[in-house]
């Protein structure tokens, strides 16, 4: 498969998931970019304030501290970094309104790889 992009982007992926992880951090590797996979929001958090992110994939409804909790950190330390955010969730709609404007993205699982990929892909262009 040919690589969209023309430089190593690297992005986060928060799931906790195992299964998801792998499938999302795949279909991203063979994309040509550099993945790092976290199961916890506060993993996220201690990544995103130690690294430069191109994106962030954000798994919402989480046991524990998930992507509402990176969220709210991104909202006090680093506002711009949220309009490379992309919500992966099966999160009913009306809990996403007041979230889906602050971000680039809202992919709806279980998704499609293309619809996956053309998400993350609309925010590495911008």
């Amino acid at each position: 498969m040919v690589s969209f992009f023309r430089r190593k982007f690297r992005v986060l992926v928060l799931d906790d998931d195992v299964s998801m992880q792998k499938l999302v951090a795949t279909l991203l590797r063979r994309q040509g970019l550099r993945v790092d996979v976290v199961d916890h929001g506060n993993q996220a958090i201690e990544a995103v304030d130690a690294a430069r992110y191109d994106a962030i994939l954000l798994d919402l409804m989480m046991p524990h501290e998930g992507g509402m909790t990176v969220i709210s950190h991104l909202r006090e330390t680093n506002p711009d970094l949220l309009k490379r955010v992309i919500l992966l969730t099966a999160t009913p709609k009306a809990v996403l309104k007041g979230i889906a404007r602050d971000v680039a993205g809202v992919v709806r699982k279980p998704f499609e790889h293309k619809e996956l990929i053309e998400a993350v892909q609309r925010v590495l262009a911008a």
